[in-house]
């Protein structure tokens, strides 16, 4: 990774057993995430399209990537690189600040991180955290070893004033940057945040080992896909070899000759703002020809990349339409082809066959059942004659019943109407109305002991005047009680000129009907 600003030094010179052992660590691990294929389509089979994935936000030299099928090298041919489709909207970053014994260098780091955070390159959903290092102390390295993420500017800038500067110890004459930034790609890693991490280191070179045993930080780095980010304080009497380690991991670095505060935390904000795009990588859009035959199988296509190691992808090959299986079976598909007019035709006749049997079959099944829908009619007449029959016997039988009850209750009605008219005569005559209407006078006598007065001619008394109804009134006479009552009629009774619907009568009662006037004797 170049400088931003000003002029490291210079290289710190590579203790050699430690570059052959970083270069052998870097050859020997497989880095499954550094390139990656993706979108791939055989629509046009056997052209096959793709775009390639890089880790590397610089790019890369497309002419040091070979594909393989079958170990065969195909021709692969790229397009210039395009941003990814989706970036994500916030970042986790830890920033290590080496605890320095020089309080005017520790100030330093302090003022540019504040400065950083104060104009606004911590965004709403970021996860921030700060912690100081300098060696191990009891088995600790990092103050505080508990990471606590947070958005909150002013929390931060708090934050920054705890750093521990007692914390710093000098191991053999060193800070033990190294086996801190393992440290903190373990914390990092173990988070589960899933969102784009990058790690910050805020020192001087004078730590660097070689004095760390096992995986070195640039490979776990990129093992866990978290970049490492470099901000240093210049001195000349320093190497600064932190910036080789930015650039194996695809960070940044910069370190100023004046150690203006402005311009490292101004180009400290650039290496935050543009953080999640160059986290995401870049694509390579690609089209080659495949050398696979068509059989729907997956197949390996490898990946040799000169600089990132080997890697590979699936890939889905189509299979064969019937047009290129024919052509390219000729003999074969002949034979199929005679089959299948041969089966055609078997097929068609015993279609016609089955066609002719089931017409048959639906004759001869219309034909029972048009004998079954007679045997039913004439089953369903004879049983609707039958019902008919024995509806007319009831009926008879009904009427009969009706009539022998109605002859009976005629005869005790008569019987009692008999009674009742031998009372009516004891005082030696039968009562009567007298009537009158306008100028007409006039009286009827009383003969029954079950007098009905109205318009129609089945009243014992008919009375055939508009303003009476067709059945107006009855008068009948009980155990020396008349009792008049109204039959439902249009204009009502009136007894004494008051309407009534069944009052006993006395003598001389008047009763109007309609316009008609009664007057009641006995």
């Amino acid at each position: 990774m170049k400088k931003i600003v000003g002029k490291s030094a210079c290289r710190m010179r590579f203790v050699l057993f430690f570059g052959a052992f970083l270069i052998s660590s870097f050859a020997s691990f497989a880095q499954k995430n550094e390139v990656d294929v993706r979108a791939i389509t055989t629509s046009n089979y056997p052209e096959v399209k793709g775009k390639l994935w890089v880790r590397n936000p610089e790019g890369i030299k497309t002419e040091g990537i070979q594909f393989y099928e079958d170990d065969q090298p195909v021709k692969v041919n790229f397009e210039s690189f395009q941003k990814v489709d989706s970036v994500a909207q916030n970042k986790v970053i830890l920033f290590l600040i080496r605890n320095t014994a020089n309080k005017a260098e520790m100030q330093w780091y302090k003022d540019v991180l504040s400065a950083s955070f104060k104009n606004g390159t911590i965004k709403s959903g970021d996860k921030v955290e700060i912690v100081g290092f300098s060696c191990l102390i009891e088995k600790q390295i990092l103050f505080p070893s508990k990471l606590n993420f947070t958005d909150n500017v002013q929390d931060l800038l708090a934050r920054i004033d705890k750093i521990q500067e007692n914390k710093r110890i000098e191991y053999d004459g060193r800070v033990q940057t190294h086996i801190a930034i393992n440290e903190a790609l373990n914390l990092l890693e173990a988070q589960n945040l899933n969102l784009p991490a990058g790690l910050f280191i805020l020192s001087d070179d004078r730590s660097m080992p070689p004095l760390l045993t096992g995986e070195l930080p640039g490979v776990r780095s990129r093992r866990f896909n978290i970049p490492i980010y470099g901000v240093t304080y210049f001195k000349k009497s320093n190497y600064y070899d932190i910036e080789e380690l930015c650039s194996q991991t695809y960070g940044r670095y910069i370190t100023e000759a004046t150690n203006d505060i402005n311009i490292v935390s101004k180009e400290l904000n650039g290496f935050l703002n543009e953080f999640e795009n160059r986290h995401a990588g870049l694509y390579y859009p690609f089209t080659y020809t495949s050398t696979f035959e068509k059989d729907g199988k997956n197949h390996t296509v490898k990946i040799d990349s000169k600089k990132d190691g080997q890697s590979g992808f699936s890939l889905l090959v189509p299979s064969k339409n019937i047009l290129e299986l024919i052509q390219d079976n000729p003999l074969i598909a002949g034979i199929i082809f005679v089959l299948f007019i041969g089966l055609v035709v078997v097929i068609v006749m015993m279609y016609k066959k089955n066609k002719l049997k089931k017409e048959e079959l639906d004759i001869q099944r219309k034909k029972e059942f048009s004998e079954m829908e007679q045997h039913q009619r004439a089953a369903e007449q004879k049983l609707s004659q039958q019902e008919m029959e024995l509806q007319r016997m009831k009926e008879e039988e009904r009427k009969e019943a009706e009539n022998a009850l109605s002859e009976k209750q005629a005869q005790a009605q008569a019987q009692e109407d008999e009674v009742q008219l031998q009372k009516m005569l004891e005082r030696g005559n039968f009562p009567w109305f007298e009537f009158r209407y306008g100028n007409e006078t006039g009286s009827y006598q009383i003969q029954t002991p079950r007098l009905s007065v109205g318009r129609d001619a089945s009243n014992v008394w008919t009375i055939n005047h508009p303003t009476v109804s067709r059945n107006h009134f009855q008068l009948y006479f009980k155990n020396y009680v008349y009792t008049i009552r109204d039959l439902g009629s249009s204009n009502g009774i009136y007894v004494n000129d008051m309407k009534v619907t069944e009052i006993e009568l006395k003598h001389g009662d008047c009763i109007q009907v309609g316009e008609i006037t009664l007057t009641f004797h006995i």
